[in-house]
C-alpha cells in the first residue's frame, strides 16, 4: 500500500502544478506592455514570441520550442509588426489577426531562421525563467541589422510571451 500512497500523492501534486500553471500562464502575458491601438498578439502554442517596441511600432518574433517547427516558411519573415504604418493591425499571414505563427510537431526545425527556435533544446518557459534578456538582446540586434533605428527603443515594453 505504501507505493500506491506515494503514487497517489505524486499524481495529486502533478495535477495541482498543472492546474496552477494553466491559471498563471494567461497572467504572464499581461505583464507585457503592448501598444494600446494594436490587438494583443497571441503567442504560438508550443512556442512563444519576443516583443520589442521602437518608435510606436511593436515588433514580435515568433519562436518554436524544441520538437516543433513553423507551419509555413518563415526564413525571410523573422518578425511581424503592428503600428501606425500597418494601420495598427499585425502583418501576419495567418487569418484572425492576432495569431502570428503556429508551431507544429516536427523532428526538424527548418522553416524559420536559426534564432526563431529556443536555444539549447529548451522551451519558452525555460528561456523565460533563465535567459529572457539574452533573447531580447538577440532580437534587438536583428532589428538593427535590418536597418531599424533602435534609438527610441521602449525597454519597459520588452517581453517574452509563452504560448499555452
Amino acid at each position: 500500500m505504501a507505493k500506491k500512497d506515494g503514487r497517489d500523492s505524486l499524481n495529486r501534486l502533478i495535477w495541482i502544478l498543472k492546474d496552477s500553471l494553466s491559471l498563471l500562464q494567461p497572467l504572464q502575458g499581461k505583464f507585457c506592455k503592448h501598444l494600446p491601438q494594436c490587438p494583443q498578439p497571441i503567442a504560438p502554442k508550443n512556442g512563444g514570441m519576443v516583443c520589442i517596441t521602437i518608435d510606436s511600432t511593436e515588433y514580435c518574433k515568433p519562436m518554436c520550442n524544441k520538437g516543433y517547427d513553423f507551419s509555413f516558411l518563415r526564413r525571410s519573415r523573422l518578425y511581424e509588426t503592428c503600428g501606425n504604418s500597418t494601420g495598427f493591425t499585425w502583418t501576419t499571414q495567418l487569418t484572425g489577426g492576432q495569431t502570428l505563427a503556429v508551431c507544429e510537431p516536427s523532428e526538424k526545425a527548418v522553416s524559420g531562421a536559426e534564432s526563431a527556435y529556443f536555444p539549447d533544446n529548451s522551451s519558452c518557459l525555460h528561456t523565460l525563467a533563465y535567459s529572457e534578456p539574452e533573447q531580447l538582446d538577440t532580437f534587438l540586434g536583428e532589428l538593427a541589422k535590418q536597418g531599424i533605428d533602435t534609438f527610441n527603443h521602449d525597454k519597459e515594453a520588452d517581453c517574452l510571451i509563452c504560448g499555452y
